[in-house]
């Protein structure tokens, strides 16, 4: 075998074998760290887009709720609704002034519960679920919902998360209903006087029901954030406590919105009648010289739920806000931010760094706002 087959024959050297050896662990670190790379950015996509989606849910659910607050069937006037015993309609049980949670002086200073609704309906306070007056309510930085509210109207779990609001709306179900004992249900007539919208409890309608006289239920939804959810405690959630009936008599049921809402907030915008800015009520807008603005639905200023003498104003839109929190915590994250939104300000600290966060916010207008 002559020297030019022999080099021909040979094969590769050891420092070509180490370089190729070299050529190809690079090509694979390298094709590994792509694919780890794109996995991690995969998955925080995923985290981020779950955590939207989640929010998206739970602003789908209260936005609604409040676009028909103070709807109540063929009016917007709660003023008009009267309980009755639906047998005997033109025998009124008490006016809407009087289902009022909180008398309006000089009336007594202790409400008078409802006649004929039971205790359930009373459990989260005296005339809570009838206040048609206030289809929208809150409170401030902690979970209250109507005064002398029971026991039985706790909130879930080891209780809320302190410092979150609670929002209360109350409206009528879109679609008529049949009458049901138990349920606590609106009568509303289209043509006939405004007097003719009754509230009644036995699941007695008289007369006939079509197009222009039909049943609503009427819905009263209080949500807040507990510390726990269902199938994780720990895990604060969105909840839900909603007029319901059990046993033919209404009761108000609690119920699981959203795992992961760790925080609610909500603020009312009012119309005051200071379209001026001159901080007192506008000639125009106080027609009758009361002190309380004839509203054109323009709002003036937002304000927390405790704002004073708030059931004496116009609410006309509702600013939410929730802020949502992963399942569970990565390492890799360290969240320092500071969310300032409403009257809030949250730093995380200690092991909450580690959580994924998202702050969403939504300005809602009541379709239903009364002009004064």
């Amino acid at each position: 075998m002559n020297a030019t087959l022999r080099r021909a024959v040979r094969g590769l050297s050891l420092v070509e074998l180490m370089v190729a050896l070299v050529i190809g662990s690079l090509l694979i670190v390298g094709a590994l760290t792509v694919y780890a790379n794109s996995r991690s950015t995969y998955a925080v996509n995923e985290a981020v887009a779950r955590l939207q989606e989640q929010g998206r849910y739970a602003l789908s659910v209260i936005e609604p709720d409040i676009e028909l607050a103070g709807y109540y069937g063929f009016t917007n006037s709660p003023d008009t609704l009267r309980l009755v015993n639906g047998a005997a309609p033109e025998t009124v049980l008490a006016t809407a002034v009087a289902l009022r949670q909180v008398p309006i002086p000089p009336a007594a200073a202790e409400p008078v519960p409802a006649p004929g609704l039971g205790a359930g309906a009373t459990a989260c306070g005296t005339n809570f679920a009838v206040d048609v007056l206030r289809p929208v309510q809150g409170s401030n930085d902690g979970f209250e919902l109507g005064p002398n509210a029971g026991g039985d109207c706790a909130a879930f779990g080891a209780g809320a998360v302190t410092g979150s609001d609670t929002l209360t709306l109350r409206r009528a179900s879109i679609e008529p209903v049949d009458a049901e004992a138990g349920r606590i249900q609106i009568l509303a007539t289209r043509f006939s006087s405004q007097k003719s919208q009754l509230i009644f409890a036995d699941g007695v309608a008289t007369g006939t029901l079509d197009d222009d006289r039909r049943v609503h239920d009427l819905l009263v939804r209080s949500y807040y954030v507990s510390q726990d959810s269902d199938e994780q405690p720990g895990r604060p959630s969105l909840r839900m406590k909603a007029l319901s009936s059990a046993g033919g008599a209404p009761v108000f049921i609690d119920s699981e919105v959203l795992p992961g809402v760790e925080d609610l907030q909500v603020q009312f915008g009012i119309d005051t009648g200071d379209y001026d800015g001159d901080g007192v009520i506008d000639p125009a807008a106080d027609v009758n010289g009361d002190g309380i603005p004839e509203s054109d639905g323009r709002v003036t200023r937002y304000v927390n739920p405790d704002f004073p003498e708030l059931d004496r104003l116009q609410v006309v839109s509702v600013r939410i806000w929730l802020r949502l929190r992963g399942e569970r915590p990565e390492p890799e994250i360290d969240d320092q931010r500071t969310y300032r939104y409403a009257d809030v300000e949250y730093t995380p600290a200690g092991g909450e760094r580690q959580f994924r966060r998202m702050l969403l916010q939504q300005t809602i207008t009541l379709r239903n706002s009364r002009m004064l």
